[in-house]
């Protein structure tokens, strides 16, 4: 810590409220009941069978594959902005939920931005099926320009 005017004594740590309780604390810290609220989620309602594969080495091998496979670029953006930004989110295009023999199809996942996937996410509950194609018809053609070296 560097203090510019007075004793280390005088120093004052910067502090923000918490967005879920109000709470006071730290700058650059995360509230104890956000940390609270992700142990109940965990335990009362997150799906154990998704949890434990996300856990796994299966999922680690396929992540790596579609990021590998997409050059570790976010296609979404790439396809209909044509700007290249870093991917660093993985996204079944079909959930786990829908269809679970497709976990691990690298056809099934689309490498994204995590703000891109948000998006996504907020797509899928207006019109899940039409995002849905749209993400394989883009993936779809990404992956085959890739292949002949267009991109």
């Amino acid at each position: 810590m560097v203090l510019l005017f007075g004793k280390k004594d005088d120093y004052m740590p910067i502090y923000k409220r918490c967005s879920r309780c109000g709470r006071r604390i730290h700058t650059g810290t995360t509230c104890s009941c956000i940390k609270q609220r992700h142990k109940e989620y965990d335990k009362m309602y997150r799906d154990k069978e998704a949890k434990k594969y996300y856990d796994s080495g299966e999922w680690q091998q396929a992540r790596a594959a579609a990021l590998e496979a997409d050059d570790g670029i976010d296609v979404y953006v790439y396809m209909t902005e044509n700007a290249i930004v870093a991917a660093d989110t993985v996204h079944h295009i079909i959930p786990l939920k829908d269809d679970w023999g497709r976990r691990s199809d690298i056809d099934n996942l689309i490498s994204l931005n995590h703000d891109t996937h948000s998006m996504i996410e907020r797509k899928y509950k207006h019109d899940k099926t039409k995002m849905q194609r749209e993400l394989s018809s883009m993936l779809e053609k990404y992956r085959e320009m890739r292949r002949g070296g267009a991109v």
